[in-house]
């Protein structure tokens, strides 16, 4: 589970920007908070939470970091042949920070351990790396601190358990390599095959995940493991069916860089589907004569195709515990669907094995009631360019339990979620004073 992300001198973030889940001591709502340590009951975690902010304000930046983060994980180290160019991107509006490294580091737990682990990157070669670890109640313990190609600190014990891969993973890790990465390409060293698993199956949604054949949600979905759960977020959704069934058309067996959750998840060679709905054709008298396939893609409504996607990927992360990360989630929906999708993820019932969900909308709908004060984000930008992360509710910045949060985002009070610049009183007059045409 995910317990914080922290991003600097990335886009539009000059200084760091930290990202929290973790729980505050709120009365309401306490089902929708994960308890990560047996041994300690007080520490919670939030099960999603919402990031707003005006158009251009940096949110998707945020997820852009993420993405960063996650695939310079995973792919620094060269896969074969190709070599993986970085696409971190400093903050470009300031003199210093562009002769400064971005700074990128996530606290999360796995099996009861706790990790921080962090990079600095300036113009694609690692300044500097860090992986720590604390086990239950222990205080914080060192796996290893890389700065530039000197590795002046590593855990004996972990050496210990490791035999020689450490050490060989140091000799393959060049200067544009993080030391994490290279040691991903191993398997059976102690704490990095956990750690590997995480991050690969961390599911990130940009603003473009539409409805292929061969797209990720339809592999989960033709997966036994998780049709019936997304059947199951269908059933009273009201889509007008209430089941999808595939017909497979070809298979392709893809490699390459750990873009695709589905070539990481199954490794297998991967069919190629196209999605039908089932309707009922009734004849005069309202009686049933036969059914009749409709395409998902051509026939079905856009919001029902974006419902039925992010049914599959919700499925997959409730299922297996894992973190996603959605943009725009509210693009297409209605607020009773969406607002129906996040009951359900946040459900005590459903969400028992840890999944998190972290989303963009901009439906403000969901800010009185629909979530816990703490659950809600907003990003704000200044007139330099940089954009600021603020938690809704914390306790040196309180929001009443009664208080309108809808009202008082709408109206800008709250860190500047949207922009004052953009209202009735600023109204343009497009044709005044333009220049005379022939």
């Amino acid at each position: 589970m995910l317990v914080k992300f922290s991003v600097g001198n990335y886009l539009s973030f000059k200084n760091i920007a930290i990202f929290d889940m973790s729980a505050e001591a709120l009365k309401e709502k306490k089902g929708f908070t994960h308890i990560p340590f047996l041994h300690n009951p007080k520490i919670s975690l939030l099960k999603s939470a919402a990031i707003y902010g005006h158009n251009s304000f940096g949110k998707s930046n945020l997820l852009k970091a993420y993405v960063s983060f996650q695939q310079t994980i995973l792919n620094s180290f060269t896969i074969g042949n190709i070599a993986y160019e970085t696409s971190i991107e400093p903050f470009r509006l300031n003199t210093t920070t562009l002769n400064k490294p971005s700074f990128f580091e996530a606290i999360f737990i796995i099996k009861q351990t706790k990790y921080r682990y962090g990079f600095e990157i300036y113009e694609k070669k690692v300044v500097s790396e860090w992986l720590y670890y604390t086990d239950g109640v222990s205080r914080e313990h060192t796996l290893y601190i890389r700065v530039g190609q000197d590795y002046g600190e590593i855990s004996k014990l972990w050496l210990k358990n490791t035999g020689n891969k450490v050490h060989e993973a140091k000799v393959f890790t060049k200067s544009n390599n993080l030391f994490l990465s290279t040691l991903l390409s191993q398997e059976g060293i102690l704490r990095i095959d956990d750690i590997a698993g995480w991050f690969k199956g961390n599911l990130i949604l940009n603003g473009n995940y539409g409805l292929t054949p061969n797209n990720s949600a339809v592999q989960i979905y033709s997966n036994e493991e998780y049709r019936n759960i997304i059947l199951k977020f269908l059933d009273n959704a009201d889509l007008g069916f209430k089941s999808v069934f595939e017909k497979v058309s070809r298979y392709i067996n893809e490699k390459g860089y750990h873009t695709d959750l589905i070539n990481t998840v199954f490794d297998t060679k991967q069919a190629n589907f196209d999605l039908y709905t089932q309707h009922k054709i009734y004849d005069d008298n309202y009686k049933i004569q036969r059914t009749i396939e409709f395409d998902l893609i051509k026939n079905e409504s856009s919001g029902s195709i974006k419902y039925f996607i992010l049914a599959c990927y919700l499925a997959y992360a409730l299922k297996r515990g894992q973190l996603i990360w959605i943009d725009e989630i509210d693009a297409s929906l209605s607020t009773q669907l969406l607002t129906f999708l996040l009951e359900i993820f946040n459900d005590d019932k459903n969400n028992v094995c840890g999944g998190q969900l972290i989303f963009i909308a901009h439906n403000t709908a969901l800010l009185d009631n629909k979530l816990r004060r703490d659950q809600i984000w907003l990003v704000d930008k200044n007139e330099f360019g940089e954009s600021t992360l603020h938690k809704g509710h914390t306790p040196e910045t309180p929001i009443r339990i009664n208080k309108s949060i809808e009202q008082d985002y709408r109206e800008g009070k709250l860190a500047r979620g949207v922009s004052k610049k953009v209202s009735k009183d600023n109204l343009p007059s497009l044709f005044d004073n333009l220049p005379p045409t022939e």
